[in-house]
């Protein structure tokens, strides 16, 4: 058996990805959107650890890191 590696998306999210990325008109775009939503899921687990990591050393650091590195659209 081998192992999963740690920051793996469970089934339904592929699932939830693959019916996104299939709403794309040509297959170009289909593997852009999945790329996309796959890097970003990526990048918010390891922010997520970064945040819960920090927030015993300053309770203030998570939400400055969070405001930061995912800032609001305007």
């Amino acid at each position: 058996m081998t192992q999963q590696h740690p920051i793996t998306p469970p089934p339904e999210l592929v699932q939830e990805w693959s019916d996104v990325a299939l709403d794309a008109p040509f297959m170009f775009e289909v593997k852009m959107r999945f790329a996309t939503l796959a890097a970003r899921w990526g990048a918010d687990q390891e922010l997520n650890a970064c945040c819960e990591a920090l927030e015993g050393w300053n309770p203030r650091i998570p939400p400055n890191l969070r405001a930061a590195r995912r800032p609001k659209p305007q």
